[in-house]
């Protein structure tokens, strides 16, 4: 997608009236981060997850280990999804173009410094790295109460970047739907049965799950949701 379809589709959306001059400026990224907080930001219930365990044929404390560890109590902050922006995907996802010219946005290596501690702060990488490249800017954030990486897209049934980034900041019940599709299109719903968290977790979070003992984290809360 390119600057001016975007503009097109917030203005479809009724959220931007300027022109469509495929220049993402200031008001292009007011009206984005507009259409990423008018939500409705419904949270997620306890009939979502048991329809999401019947598809996943997973006891329901299993998906609710993963919200809890991924969502951190807080799948919507202000309004908009809880993201957390990757300069080393954005620097892969655009051939490394704007590693000079835009380090605060594009790394070739992960960077512990690059990541703001508020959302605000990743709301604003987000929005800047969207104005150098579409695609590449809402693939390389990860959105709401699942945490799945725009780079997923097309397995969690969105027609294109932008369409999965909107749909993660509708309900926490897309954003659950997108972790079902996830789970199965990425072949982790067999780990997620047997209860083999470092398989799943590797699976979900990468090889480096283990620096952030991802694996225990999920086990220590699938545990405290089964004795709930």
């Amino acid at each position: 997608m390119n600057h001016a379809d975007l503009q097109r589709r917030l203005h479809a959306l009724g959220l931007y009236s300027g022109a469509i001059d495929g220049k993402f400026g200031p008001i292009s990224k007011a009206a984005l981060l507009a259409c990423m907080t008018e939500g409705p930001d419904y949270p997620i219930t306890a009939t979502d997850i048991a329809q999401a365990a019947a598809l996943l044929a997973v006891e329901e404390a299993k998906i609710w280990a993963v919200y809890d560890v991924e969502a951190a109590g807080d799948a919507f902050i202000d309004g908009r999804p809880t993201i957390l922006f990757e300069p080393h995907r954005f620097s892969r996802s655009t051939g490394h173009r704007f590693d000079r010219s835009h380090p605060r946005l594009s790394s070739r290596t992960w960077n512990r410094a690059l990541y703001p501690r508020s959302q605000d702060g990743r709301w604003q990488q987000l929005l800047d790295a969207v104005a150098l490249d579409v695609d590449a800017g809402f693939m390389s954030a990860s959105y709401g109460a699942f945490q799945i990486l725009g780079e997923n897209y097309a397995v969690c049934g969105a027609y294109d970047p932008w369409a999965f980034a909107w749909r993660q900041a509708q309900t926490e019940g897309d954003q659950l739907e997108a972790f079902v599709r996830f789970v199965e299109g990425r072949g982790l719903k067999a780990a997620l049965q047997r209860g083999d968290w470092a398989g799943f977790a590797r699976g979900y979070n990468g090889t480096a799950y283990r620096e952030n003992r991802y694996d225990e984290k999920l086990a220590n809360a699938y545990a405290k949701r089964r004795a709930a």
